[in-house]
């Protein structure tokens, strides 16, 4: 029996699904399914395919090294020259140290760098685009290679001992705004303790009555008298 060859324009939607969207009045109510959404997908792919493509065109044509510049081998396959110019081999690429890859959120927020140092200071530092790992409709990730970005913040700050005092010292500044923050709210907390209290006090203390006139009510056959502060009526007989 021949397998049955796989063809790239027929319709793999499952028929459960078809049968679900073709019941339903608006995709609205089709629990989820929606015909629109693989055409943004294949949209915002072809968009993010230009922009790497757009980003990684002056380097299309630089001559590769004749060696890697860790183990001095023939540079034969390279991810990281492919993707980021860097000339060392599959074999000697250090994942977890120095290639590691760092998103543009991290590179700015722990390494000090502004936009301006990652897009046009030249040259410019190459990424590698990634789709978002907690929601794919989320914009791409622009991931950097941490040894570049090291050498970038040393072009930077002038040294990596400068930069690390500009480090420390954001990090006081920041740390003292915080304890700043926190005291503004220790002191609002405890006027408004003491505010409570005193009327707290003023609620809890003992009202003596001062009353009116003594009035008589021929109806019930008693007296009535009322306290003139907070109107309280005190109601007795007469023997």
């Amino acid at each position: 029996m021949s397998k049955r060859r796989y063809d790239p324009s027929e319709d793999r939607t499952p028929i459960v699904e078809k049968l679900y969207r073709a019941n339903q009045e608006s995709h609205y109510s089709a629990g989820g399914f929606c015909d629109d959404d693989d055409a943004f997908e294949e949209r915002r792919e072809r968009i993010a395919e230009s922009r790497q493509k757009r980003a990684d065109n002056p380097y299309v044509s630089q001559s590769i090294p004749d060696s890697c510049i860790e183990c001095n081998q023939a540079l034969f396959d390279s991810w990281l020259w492919d993707r980021f110019s860097h000339p060392v081999c599959d074999s000697c690429r250090d994942d977890k140290n120095k290639h590691k890859l760092l998103a543009r959120t991290e590179v700015k927020n722990t390494y000090l760098l502004k936009d301006c140092d990652l897009d046009l200071r030249k040259p410019p530092l190459r990424f590698y685009s990634k789709k978002n790992p907690h929601n794919p409709r989320y914009g791409d990730m622009k991931l950097y290679l941490k040894c570049q970005v090291i050498e970038r913040v040393k072009t930077v700050f002038g040294s990596w001992e400068k930069y690390e005092e500009e480090k420390k010292l954001r990090d006081e500044q920041k740390e003292t705004k915080a304890d700043r923050k926190f005291d503004k709210k220790l002191n609002n907390l405890r006027q408004q303790m003491k505010e409570s209290s005193r009327s707290r006090v003023k609620t809890d203390q003992k009202h003596e009555h001062v009353f009116g006139e003594e009035n008589y009510n021929e109806e019930k056959d008693e007296y009535e008298q009322t306290c003139k502060e907070c109107g309280f009526v005190n109601r007795y007989e007469k023997m």
